[in-house]
């Protein structure tokens, strides 16, 4: 098999912002040379491997490519390993086998990443250890964690940008902190502890509350969807659906006010026990409660920073003619809107469509 590694020289060099003659410079040889190695039309000699490697600022094993395979599995079991030779062994020959896979894996982004875990349980489980060791574990962790951030690893980068901002807040680098933890994707890590460190030590007590504010927000909305998918789940046991209808009404009434959907979804449930008046009378106050203005989050605890309600008028009619349409379509809560009552409630919404 012959051994082509000319893109990866060519590729190195220009990350590394050289020319080939200043590569040629820096090895002793000529600029052609180069030339060939990058086209593959010869290859260094072997003594200039180990020159040409530190040149490009990388390492044998990446220069030719070579990355043994090591799955997570692998990485996992590794780790238990360490962990179990730390306890029985002590530290020094646990970090020994460490340092020794580390140098065998160059290119692992799964072990780097739990190499700098393995580096925090040691300075935490061992009471006995000296603040130079400490401090060489604290160094060598952040720079696994930035080559896992600097690999651009979808699995792994966030979890290292968080690790890297909650250092930097160690040492009182909040300007640097800041920076990670802007380049966390909202969806990726819960950063609320960090951003909460941040602004503390900034002393911007309101900005806490906000990231608090919106924290909880989320959590009681996705704490929502999961009652009412449980309560779409469980038609066939009446007393249970009910029971979680009530909770999703206390629910509702301490975070929105009763603004929320707790009365639509009590209408619909009734709706489909066949308790026609209970489920007109909830699709009536839900009706009436947004007639004027949608979901209102309770101030004591979202406001100001949450606001759902739309102010613009011409934004309200159409949130109103959205949520109608969202009701006719329901088989249940259409036939409810056929009631005379129901309809004096509709006449509220300036739905003509639906009269």
């Amino acid at each position: 098999m012959e051994l082509q590694i000319g893109n990866r020289i060519a590729e190195l060099r220009k990350l590394k912002g050289m020319t080939q003659e200043q590569l040629a410079l820096e090895l002793g040889i000529s600029a052609p040379a180069i030339s060939k190695w990058e086209t593959d039309t010869s290859y260094p000699d072997i003594t200039l491997l180990c020159p040409l490697a530190r040149a490009l600022g990388t390492n044998i094993d990446t220069l030719l490519k070579y990355q043994e395979n090591l799955p997570k599995e692998k990485v996992a079991e590794y780790a238990e390993h360490i962990i179990k030779m730390q306890q029985e062994l002590g530290v020094e020959k646990a970090e020994e086998q460490l340092q020794k896979l580390l140098h065998q894996y160059p290119n692992s982004i799964e072990l780097k990443y739990h190499a700098a875990a393995l580096l925090t349980n040691f300075a935490i489980q061992n009471t006995e250890i000296t603040d130079a060791d400490k401090q060489r574990w604290n160094q060598q962790k952040k720079q696994l964690l930035e080559e896992v951030y600097e690999s651009k690893n979808i699995e792994y980068r966030p979890i290292a940008i968080s690790s890297l901002a909650a250092l930097e807040l160690q040492e009182n680098h909040l300007e640097q902190a800041e920076a990670f933890l802007n380049e966390l994707p909202e969806s990726s890590v819960d950063a609320t502890g960090l951003w909460i460190q941040l602004y503390g030590k900034k002393g911007q007590s309101d900005k806490v509350i906000e990231i608090l504010q919106k924290r909880m927000y989320l959590l009681v909305s996705q704490m929502l969807s999961c009652l009412a998918m449980m309560i779409e789940k469980a038609p066939s046991d009446k007393q249970k659906v009910l029971e979680l209808c009530a909770i999703y009404k206390k629910l509702d009434e301490i975070f929105y006010h009763g603004s929320g959907s707790s009365d639509i979804i009590l209408a619909e449930v009734y709706g489909t026990l066949g308790q026609e008046q209970e489920a007109a009378s909830y699709l009536i106050s839900y009706l009436e409660s947004h007639a004027k203005e949608g979901l209102t989050p309770n101030p004591l605890l979202f406001a100001p920073t949450i606001k759902t309600a739309n102010t613009r008028k011409e934004n309200q009619g159409l949130a109103k003619k959205m949520m109608l349409r969202g009701i006719m379509a329901d088989g249940v809560l259409a036939k409810l809107c056929e009631l005379e009552e129901v309809q004096i409630s509709l006449q509220k919404w300036d739905g003509d469509e639906y009269r």
